[in-house]
């Protein structure tokens, strides 16, 4: 069962984001529970810690990738193409005077610096402005032609025509979960591998400590999810009326009063529609409180009441009564007891044996 987030929940997640993007994420979890990220909470603690480091929680312009970068920016971001000493185990040392030295100053020269350094790579192809366009876009920064094609076979938003829809609000939680199912994240998440997640993500571990402390500040919120199958009891019964037959009608009164309203109001009535409008609708509210009246003067009389005096059976009606009380069972004749018959005395015969 996937783990319930409320919109309370993605709010204090993302404290800072558009209410665009809460409102997007609260309204669309199945998409998240489709790719299997609230499966568990692990996998949703490593989607959501790296998701709050690409985008900085959703709060960059336009959710995407600010390009405007100063020499030191640039090569702070690639240490490794522009540095002056260190390697990938000690750390590099970036080194700014290298960026100059390859792009210049010119207007425009980030431009030719993305061409260059996203170029011939993530499907980006050689000679063309790819580098720069397919730039790092939405809550996971989708990157590069191949990114893009991706998430325009996943979800089917025409993302490699127009790369900027990966940034529109309302669609994160598609555009996340794409990315998501894309490198296959699942699997890190489920043997507890933080790292080799990132490097999926990003290729290296770029911003590692800020993502797990994104990670640890979304521990205690997850915790305290509940998974759907935890709040069953409190789903009402849909078979259940949520109101009843009388609050039913009233409720289809009141609707149909408010459309005839806003009829009259955009088809500008004028004072003579207006008033054949609330004629007939006395004349209707009339109608129905006499039947109303009626139904419930028949009602009544059906209903007979038990007097004290005479008990249940002296009122019901005879088919009543002989159906709420069961025949009585036939009375048996009392059985006679038979007098036991006397015997007839036993005549002794009479002897001549004298008496010695």
């Amino acid at each position: 069962m996937p783990i319930k987030l409320t919109a309370a929940d993605w709010r204090a997640i993302f404290p800072r984001a558009p209410q665009q993007v809460v409102d997007a994420f609260s309204a669309k979890q199945a998409v998240l529970d489709k790719a299997g990220i609230t499966a568990t909470r692990t996998r949703l603690a490593y989607f959501l810690a790296n998701v709050e480091h690409e985008c900085r929680g959703f709060t960059i312009p336009n959710l995407t990738e600010n390009i405007n970068y100063t020499a030191a920016r640039m090569a702070q971001v690639w240490p490794s193409r522009f540095n002056k000493g260190g390697s990938a185990a000690t750390g590099y040392i970036p080194d700014p005077s290298k960026v100059v030295a390859k792009y210049g100053r010119a207007q425009g020269w980030q431009l030719k610096a993305l061409d260059d350094i996203y170029g011939n790579r993530m499907g980006n192809r050689r000679g063309t402005s790819d580098g720069s366009r397919y730039i790092g876009r939405g809550g996971p920064q989708w990157t590069g032609r191949d990114g893009y094609a991706a998430l325009e076979r996943i979800t089917g938003l025409p993302a490699v025509m127009n790369p900027e829809i990966a940034s529109r609000l309302d669609l994160q939680p598609e555009i996340c979960a794409a990315f998501w199912q894309w490198k296959g994240l699942n699997r890190y998440a489920d043997a507890g591998d933080f790292a080799g997640c990132v490097k999926a993500w990003n290729g290296g571990s770029n911003g590692m400590a800020d993502r797990k402390a994104q990670m640890a500040g979304n521990d205690p919120i997850i915790c305290r999810l509940q998974v759907v199958s935890d709040q069953a009891a409190a789903i009402p019964d849909a078979k259940a009326a949520p109101v009843t037959k009388r609050e039913a009608v009233a409720g289809g009164a009141v609707g149909v009063v408010s459309t005839a309203a806003t009829a009259g109001v955009q088809q500008g009535w004028g004072w003579e529609a207006w008033a054949v409008a609330g004629l007939l609708l006395a004349v209707v509210a009339a109608a129905s409180a006499l039947g109303w009246w009626w139904w419930r003067k028949r009602r009544a009389a059906s209903e007979v009441l038990p007097a004290p005096s005479l008990g249940l059976l002296g009122t019901m009606p005879m088919t009543e009564a002989s159906a709420a009380v069961p025949p009585m069972p036939p009375i048996a004749k009392p059985r006679r007891k038979r007098r036991p018959t006397a015997k007839p005395a036993v005549k002794r015969k009479a002897t001549n044996r004298k008496a010695a």
